[in-house]
């Protein structure tokens, strides 16, 4: 047991850490091309607009491609193994993107952003250690420790980055490497040594989509990740056009919206686990999240409220959902690889999300969220009907339940 929360707690860390260097950047780029007349955005002549657009492409890019192989390829050589080579290839990549800036070459810059992205589809390796703790500790208490820490990187990155960009963006991207060195240095010295959980089998997350068990579920999940997605991308765009928000307001509302998510995950997921059930509450999160989403669209002047509520629910899901998914695919594939297919699902729907909200943005913003809200629907239906109407699903949880 002792062994076990020593292990959760540097994964723990070494989440914070990567992922407050992760998002160390979001704030810096679009300045970088719009604002401060930087070399990266005069290459070709092409408007700046578009270099920050493909700048901003390549990095999802890379961990879609990135988060696909790592999780497999960490059952096959151990995750200690996988997450160290990673993430110093994830520091390699915030280094070659600080000399990019510093040299004014947009080739090399895009390269290493590409780069970054590959090694930090390891996200799924965490996730896979937390599934590998389980009974000892609770998989989903720590699937909810797990998502308590990314949101927190999520929100420290960006103040730091923004604090450092005055002093220089090849600075910002110093410090992520730096970051993201500390990581591997606690990975070496602090995560006990583990073996492969798999000798052969597929190389990429996305052949379980071939399995009986995690087809449904792989385009359950994709609906919510298309919701999830639109809410994120286009819900700042709705506050400067309906209530004429700047950039400090949508900050602080994303603060809202985070620091709902760090309470619910670190609080409340475990007392709503065992008064409901692990499937009773990733169904009825999806839905206060999708009907909390359309009354943001409708109403977005109570922000607030549906604000607080969204993020508590997406907080329940994403705590509930991976374990769920650790179970039913339990015979199908290693840990690191289901872990890995719901990464690579997170990714298509942000880029696919992307491109068809700004299509429906174009017409109106509420269209992109409304449809969100739709999507969440969709799948929270999904969900219900083959956990609740059909046997597959609920008897298979079932069978792990009572092997463990």
């Amino acid at each position: 047991m002792q062994q076990a929360r020593k292990t959760l707690l540097v994964t723990l860390a070494v989440s914070l850490i990567s992922v407050s260097g992760i998002a160390l950047p979001y704030p810096i780029l679009a300045p970088l091309f719009i604002e401060l007349q930087h070399p990266l955005a005069s290459f070709a002549g092409l408007p700046p607009k578009l270099l920050l657009g493909i700048s901003l492409a390549i990095y999802p890019l890379g961990i879609l491609v990135g988060s696909n192989i790592i999780g497999s390829w960490s059952d096959r050589i151990g995750r200690k193994k996988a997450l160290a080579i990673t993430m110093f290839g994830a520091v390699l990549g915030y280094l070659l993107s600080a000399f990019a800036v510093m040299q004014g070459s947009f080739v090399l810059f895009c390269l290493s952003r590409l780069l970054t992205g590959l090694c930090e589809g390891n996200l799924s390796i965490a996730r896979a250690i937390a599934a590998d703790l389980h009974p000892t500790i609770d998989r989903t208490r720590a699937f909810s420790l797990l998502s308590a820490t990314s949101y927190a990187g999520y929100l420290v990155g960006p103040l730091i980055g923004g604090f450092l960009l005055p002093m220089g963006a090849e600075l910002a991207f110093a410090v992520a490497a730096l970051a993201c060195l500390i990581s591997v240095v606690m990975i070496v010295v602090m995560l006990p040594a583990d073996k492969p959980t798999a000798s052969e089998g597929s190389s990429h997350s996305l052949s379980l989509i071939r399995l009986p068990t995690i087809k449904p579920f792989f385009y359950m999940y994709l609906a919510l990740m298309l919701a999830l997605n639109g809410f994120y991308e286009f819900y700042p765009v709705l506050q400067v056009e309906m209530l004429g928000f700047n950039s400090m307001q949508i900050a602080w509302s994303t603060v809202i919206i985070t620091a709902s998510m760090i309470i619910a995950a670190t609080l409340l997921v475990m007392p709503i686990k065992r008064r409901f059930g692990m499937a009773s509450t990733a169904c009825l999160s999806m839905f206060v999240y999708a009907i909390a989403l359309l009354c943001f669209t409708l109403l977005p002047q109570f922000y607030l409220v549906t604000f607080i509520v969204i993020g508590a629910s997406i907080a329940l899901f994403n705590a509930m959902l991976p374990s769920y998914l650790s179970e039913l695919g339990s015979d199908g594939g290693g840990q690191g690889q289901l872990m890995g297919l719901m990464t690579t699902t997170f990714c298509i729907g942000n880029v696919a999300m992307a491109i068809i909200g700004s299509l429906l943005a174009l017409i109106d913003t509420r269209l992109a969220l409304a449809g969100s809200a739709l999507l969440g629907l969709i799948a929270t239906w999904q969900f219900y009907k083959h956990h609740y109407q059909r046997t597959l699903w609920r008897e298979h949880i079932s069978s792990q339940i009572t092997e463990q």
